[in-house]
């Protein structure tokens, strides 16, 4: 959980682009819809194992293929239910955000390892923009790094939507802070 600071305000907060989480998704909705079309063909044929096979292992003739064959399907189809959960809960909780103090940013590395970072606008002292690719030019997203002068190094902001507008957020907020700095010493 992020805590705010006394008169301190969000400017901006952002995720990955959405293109990005449907990119991710569309494949996991298509092997569903392979398992959906395999598991009817199954339920309504008739389906036997092989003779080969029942004379290398004897015992497979008092377990239906049928049943085993639904059985495994529904083995994989939860498989990629765990699988579209964990690709949108990553999407979900990785967050950046840019306040009128610091930016910070919050990166799901696994499903129980979470991890919050977070730079001061005054420890700033470079913001690229990296947008490479023609899905990326066309859908408006990119890569932002924050270069900065303490330990961290940089901040990456990966595949957000447009990231030339976040980069002036980022400077606008710096020189306030920066300027409201001053005026309080």
């Amino acid at each position: 959980m992020i805590t705010l600071q006394e008169n301190e305000k969000i400017y901006l907060s952002k995720r990955r682009h959405k293109f990005v989480l449907w990119k991710r998704i569309i494949p996991i909705f298509f092997l569903f819809l392979i398992i959906i079309i395999v598991g009817t063909t199954v339920i309504f044929s008739d389906v036997q194992w092989p003779n080969w096979l029942v004379d290398f292992w004897s015992e497979l003739t008092e377990i239906s293929l049928k049943s085993f064959l639904l059985f495994m399907l529904s083995l994989l189809f939860l498989i990629f239910w765990i699988v579209l959960f964990v690709v949108i809960t990553n999407y979900y909780l990785d967050c950046w955000i840019v306040t009128s103090e610091r930016t910070i940013h919050t990166e799901l590395k696994s499903l129980f390892n979470r991890v919050v970072s977070m730079v001061q606008h005054d420890k700033i002292q470079d913001v690229t923009v990296e947008v490479r690719g023609v899905l990326p030019t066309f859908f408006r997203y990119g890569d932002l790094y924050i270069q900065t002068a303490g330990g961290f190094r940089h901040f990456v902001f990966r595949q957000i939507p447009d990231p030339h507008r976040t980069k002036e957020i980022i400077f606008k907020a710096q020189k306030e802070f920066l300027i409201s700095r001053k005026g309080r010493h």
